[in-house]
């Protein structure tokens, strides 16, 4: 754990400097997820081993990380964005490689297969709720940075712009998620239907996963109009 001299020095920085950190923790456990499904969907299940130990390691360090911010960021300590607010902004973020954690859990415990004849709109789906997390993580180093210039005007409106890029990405993977189900409805009687089912179930958890990332930017915006 770090000490707190350690947690003073990136606090003093930016009080979104743990955040930051964290959500750098995200972005490399949603990346491993790509590389986790890619094994998958190639049959090399060595390789998606090794991405699936990867996967809990991230995630285990990030649930250090919303610990440490919780235990240490004092209540007593002036800062000019409510103590709750960081709290809660960190407790969405963790959201994110807890859902990609259940992910590739629910595909490794099953050894499931990704049908070939969806296996293309499949990945562009999870590489676009990849792309959210990527757009929010940039958003938190965006919110930073507008923190840093007392939220200025023209930090303001470069965060504005990364918000309604992750509104624009996010409208993209909804319809990602469309055209996958589609795709997967048309063959769905040509496989077992409990392995239907996961693959449902899958598909909307990566739709989630899209989901607690745009809400982290959401948050954003509600912290830096206060």
């Amino acid at each position: 754990m770090k000490s707190k001299g350690t947690f003073s020095d990136l606090i003093s920085k930016s009080p979104f400097g743990p955040i930051q950190v964290h959500m750098q923790k995200s972005l490399e456990c949603a990346e491993e997820l790509l590389l986790f499904l890619e094994a998958v969907i190639h049959d090399d299940w060595d390789k998606a081993t090794a991405c699936r130990k990867k996967i809990s390691e991230l995630e285990k360090e990030a649930d250090k990380l919303k610990a440490e911010t919780r235990d240490l960021l004092p209540k007593g300590m002036f800062l000019f964005v409510p103590r709750g607010d960081l709290l809660d902004l960190i407790g969405l973020a963790d959201e994110i490689p807890n859902t990609i954690k259940d992910i590739s859990g629910l595909v490794y415990g099953r050894q499931m297969v990704i049908p070939s004849q969806i296996s293309a709109s499949f990945m562009e789906f999870a590489s676009e709720a990849v792309q959210i997390v990527t757009t929010a993580a940039l958003a938190i180093d965006q919110l930073s940075e507008v923190s840093r210039l007392a939220f200025g005007s023209r930090a303001s409106g470069e965060l504005d712009k990364i918000i309604s890029n992750l509104d624009s990405l996010e409208e993209e993977s909804d319809r990602s998620e469309v055209t996958v189900r589609l795709q997967l409805f048309d063959i769905e009687k040509d496989f077992p239907p409990i392995d239907v089912i996961f693959l449902y179930d899958v598909i909307n958890k990566i739709g989630e996963l899209a989901d607690r990332a745009e809400q982290v930017g959401h948050r954003l915006t509600l912290i830096a109009v206060r």
